[in-house]
């Protein structure tokens, strides 16, 4: 029977049915035992990242709640997927494709990925102009010619942090005007592990530090043609063990790398200034035991 106390929790049930839906746009959550059919609220987590994408509100996160594969998606809209540390959040790449594809100016943040290709063509593709943050990933495994772990093709802002790129034909490439800060992070086994190109204005940068860069084939590459300017920074990290260190070539532009309180050591070539390259040592670094170097190296002292 109903009775005044009864009013008493109305106002509550009538908040819970209202803010409800909001929530669930806010935040969708995905899950090994979830379905695509359902609403992607907590408690009935669909089962894709291109499912939760459909729901989700721009600005939004996509939770992965555990460990499983999500598969690829295309992001349209401002979002961030999120796996905690401890959760596999799996994105297996296939032929022909690429696993999270950034289409549209917007704002992305990727954090606690695994990005595995099965013979596809891009872990991340970027084309988007607007602003991308990689967080605790790993991307691996883009080995064929041509396929990249990551590839931004845009004037976005990019910041990579304690990630792993590993066994990629190139780990990442930059162009486009791209600005990019990468820090904490790891490349292995990459054919080319980071790569600035640049043919046309705006010019494209990146700052590395604190990184390490191994057991490859070129470690980092700054290219430019045309009216281009492609630029390489590093500070405090290390190029090992690479066929070639660091290397330097413009047909047109410019296309400086500049490197301090770094080590490159142990590669067949250490530092290589192609055709109109600019290679600039500053300060506390260690060049040594490489098979050979190709140069001249310019130095500057720290003022």
């Amino acid at each position: 029977m109903f009775n005044k106390s009864s009013l008493v929790y109305l106002p509550t049930l009538l908040c819970a049915l209202i803010i409800t839906p909001v929530q669930a746009a806010q935040r969708a959550f995905v899950a090994s035992y979830g379905s695509d059919s359902n609403s992607c609220v907590i408690l009935s987590p669909c089962r894709t990242f291109a499912q939760a994408m459909t729901v989700v509100d721009p600005n939004g996160e996509v939770v992965v709640l555990d460990s499983a594969g999500y598969g690829s998606v295309t992001l349209t809209q401002s979002v961030s997927l999120i796996a905690a540390p401890g959760i596999y959040a799996g994105i297996a790449v296939f032929p022909g494709t690429s696993g999270v594809t950034i289409a549209a100016s917007v704002d992305v943040v990727l954090r606690g990925l695994a990005i595995n290709s099965q013979n596809g063509n891009n872990g991340i593709l970027m084309n988007g102009s607007s602003s991308l943050s990689i967080e605790n990933c790993v991307i691996s495994n883009f080995s064929g010619i041509g396929q990249h772990g990551i590839f931004v093709n845009s004037a976005a802002s990019v910041r990579i942090t304690d990630t792993l790129v590993r066994d990629n034909d190139t780990g990442i490439q930059l162009q486009g005007g791209a600005i990019t800060d990468i820090s904490n992070s790891k490349f292995l086994g990459n054919n080319t592990a980071i790569l600035a190109t640049s043919t046309t204005s705006p010019f494209t940068s990146v700052t590395i530090s604190n990184s390490i860069v191994t057991a490859g084939g070129t470690g980092i590459e700054a290219i430019s043609s045309g009216s281009g300017s492609s630029r390489i920074s590093m500070i405090r990290s290390s190029v090992t063990n690479n066929l070639k260190g660091v290397a330097s070539s413009a047909t047109g532009g410019t296309a400086p790398v500049i490197f301090s309180d770094s080590m490159i050591t142990g590669n067949v070539i250490g530092y290589f200034k192609g055709t109109g390259g600019t290679l600039t040592s500053l300060i506390n670094n260690t060049i040594t035991d490489n098979g050979s170097d190709t140069g001249p190296l310019g130095t500057t002292p720290l003022q």
